[in-house]
């Protein structure tokens, strides 16, 4: 599981993400991601425990004598009410366990940053295992410098992380709250020694009433917090933002998948057998139609009832020579028929043949004389003997008659 920094930008509203670096000083800002483009670049599923920037949270310690542990989560929101501006029920609380007989230790998060990281995790498929406080990374009684901030943690007193620039304000407020009360002993931790005895120095001037003695590290965060994650820390996704236990898959039976794809063959089969049968339906339905309609074209009058011995009949009906002659003439004058230019000027009406002559006869309309013509022409052309036998106009179409002889 790895672990990354995290911070929430109140003023562009969204996480930023920074990797750990070990054994360097990060400066603020300096390698801070967008949540979007850090977790574009991982894994998905990954799992990752990240480090919450102080700003994010606050940390109060209360002395609730008489509560008991059961009590406890409905006693904080009246305990804290007066301590924040908005409605405490917005903060999600979280207590570390009793500190003393009656004193314990919260964290407060707003509720509104979890639920849009716990979103944020769920739209890049990234599980988050852990949400750490960065001040609880720090050791007891210590001052802890890291780029512009400094991470202060006395226990029963403060844990916060605070601006260099508001560090002495900031240490002014709570020596006030602590009255007359004192600090055995407070670690100024720091790579900079000038600066840790420099900061030691005004403390001195400045507190010398309340802490009894102050000592300097020469130490950076990056170590210190490596030693303290390697425990198990204390954890801001409890209650509803809790996760959820991963479940372990275990490898299916070796003959499922086999019975899985021999299922869905059999599925495509049957499937596919079903939609070609209903094809050929289709297809024969539509044959029929056809075949019935020429029919009625070629032998106008004639009631139909089995189709098949009625074509049979018709083909069958004159000698081998003459029905050899009608097919060929057919074949031939329908062929040029269908690839002329006059096929949406001219339509059948009716054809016979001839045995005697050897003719096909076929009556026609067009839409003028020159149709026929070119409909004559193009016959012609293809090798057979075309005759006009008849052209007369009848409601603005003509109506005509031609007959079809063999080859010339």
């Amino acid at each position: 599981m790895k672990t990354v920094n995290i911070r929430w930008n109140v003023e562009l509203e969204t996480w930023f993400i920074a990797e750990l670096v070990s054994g360097a000083e990060i400066e603020e800002g300096s390698q801070w991601l967008s949540f979007d483009q850090w977790a574009s670049t991982q894994a998905d599923l990954s799992s990752f425990r990240f480090i919450l920037s102080g700003e994010n949270y606050v940390c109060r310690w209360l002395n609730l004598p008489g509560v008991q542990p059961r009590h406890l989560n409905k006693a904080l929101p009246f305990a804290l009410e007066e301590s924040f501006i908005d409605d405490v029920g917005l903060y999600h609380l979280v207590t570390t366990g009793k500190h003393g007989k009656f004193t314990h230790q919260i964290y407060c998060t707003k509720k509104d940053i979890l639920e849009r990281l716990l979103e944020a995790c769920s739209l890049h498929h990234i599980q988050l295992r852990q949400l750490i406080p960065e001040t609880s990374l720090t050791p007891a009684n210590c001052l802890l410098h890291e780029g512009d901030y400094w991470l202060i943690n006395i226990p029963k007193v403060t844990e916060a992380k605070i601006h260099q620039s508001a560090l002495m304000t900031y240490l002014d407020s709570i020596t006030t709250e602590l009255g007359e009360s004192t600090v055995e002993s407070l670690t100024i931790i720091d790579k900079n020694l000038d600066a840790a005895n420099l900061l030691k120095t005004q403390i001195e001037t400045s507190f010398n009433h309340v802490f009894k003695s102050i000592d300097i590290q020469h130490s950076g965060f990056e170590s210190i917090r490596d030693k303290a994650l390697e425990q198990s820390g204390n954890d801001l996704l409890t209650e509803q933002f809790k996760p959820s236990e991963i479940k372990v898959k275990k490898p299916a039976a070796w003959w499922k998948p086999v019975a899985i794809l021999a299922a869905c063959w059999a599925v495509f089969s049957v499937t596919q057998t079903m939609v070609k049968n209903n094809q050929l339906i289709e297809q024969e339905q539509t044959v029929k139609t056809a075949t019935i309609d020429l029919y009625k074209q070629l032998f106008p009058g004639e009631r139909i009832r089995f189709l098949e011995r009625q074509i049979r009949s018709k083909i069958k009906g004159g000698s081998e020579t003459s029905t050899a002659g009608f097919m060929t003439l057919l074949d031939k004058s329908s062929a040029v028929f269908e690839g002329s230019n006059q096929k949406n000027k001219i339509e059948w009406q009716s054809l016979r043949f001839n045995e005697r002559q050897n003719l096909l006869v076929i009556d026609l309309t067009a839409q003028t004389i020159a149709d026929i013509q070119a409909f004559k022409s193009a016959m012609e052309a293809d090798g057979l003997v075309v005759e006009i036998a008849s052209a007369t106009n009848e409601n603005n179409k003509v109506k005509g008659r031609i007959r079809i002889g063999g080859q010339s």
